[in-house]
């Protein structure tokens, strides 16, 4: 079988810039969103269902999922059913995915002229680094998939967030749905162009010989958080954890740096 996973997070679907100072849910774009999401992913699952897929399972991770309307996606898309598992993408282990096509992803916190762009959490997190250099979800959750061996097919998103994630994989194959002029602005693209180039190069992707983006283990994870006392806080949870083996102070009372030994245990520290 040719098992694909589309992964959908929001902020990086065309049409959708959000507004100052509030996630992208509590904005009137969110529903533009929702529905703007469902059209990239049929796009998307057409064209690896035209390409000899046999299953295509439907990842809604923005925020705690439940997000999209399943009824209006492709029929033959199935969705996951992820928060059973205690760690990011443990559900892998019951498929078998050849790739992982993504949506809707953005640049990590701080990139300048990246839509909506943060890490994991607007409103605590500053930064992450693995070994030193600056992660955002693109990339740690692509590692998480290549411990399942999953590579990193297809990406459509903001420029910057192309830009940037086509530094740690060259060879995926991406889509531009807008050009930021800022984190809450953009110059935005014509839907119908979006949806066929993401149709084309999805089709593309699969015709490539695209590695997963390994990492080595154990490796060291730094955050900054906004907030001293969600470093405090942190600290603890970083101690009990079993995927870390060890947890420090950086610079300041704001930065931790964790030893971690399960690359799926990284965002339960972000």
């Amino acid at each position: 079988m040719s098992e694909y996973l589309i992964a959908v997070d929001l902020e990086g679907i065309g049409g959708v810039v959000g507004m100052p100072n509030e996630t992208l849910t509590a904005s009137p774009d969110y529903e533009i969103a929702k529905e703007n999401a469902i059209k990239e992913i049929n796009a998307a699952a057409s064209a690896l269902f035209d390409n000899g897929a046999t299953r295509v399972a439907v990842w809604d991770n923005h925020g705690g999922g439940n997000n999209l309307d399943f009824s209006k996606m492709d029929p033959r898309t199935e969705k996951v059913e992820w928060r059973q598992y205690p760690y990011r993408m443990d559900f892998a282990v019951d498929y078998n995915f050849k790739g992982i096509i993504y949506l809707g992803y953005h640049s990590r916190e701080g990139t300048f002229n990246g839509v909506l762009a943060h890490t994991y959490n607007s409103k605590a997190i500053q930064y992450a680094k693995i070994d030193s250099v600056p992660v955002g979800e693109l990339e740690i959750d692509s590692y998480i998939a290549a411990s399942h061996g999953i590579p990193p097919l297809f990406c459509a998103s903001d420029k910057a967030c192309v830009d940037q994630f086509a530094k740690s994989s060259p060879n995926t194959v991406f889509v531009v749905t807008k050009y930021g002029t800022g984190r809450n602005s953009a110059e935005l693209r014509d839907e119908d162009e979006i949806l066929r180039e993401i149709y084309d190069g999805v089709a593309e992707s699969l015709k490539k010989d695209i590695k997963p983006l390994c990492h080595k283990l154990p490796l060291t994870l730094e955050v900054r958080y906004t907030r001293a006392e969600t470093a405090v806080e942190m600290y603890a949870k970083g101690e009990a954890d079993y995927g870390v083996t060890s947890v420090k102070y950086g610079d300041d009372t704001h930065t931790l740096i964790f030893d971690v030994n399960s690359i799926n245990r990284v965002p339960k520290m972000i």
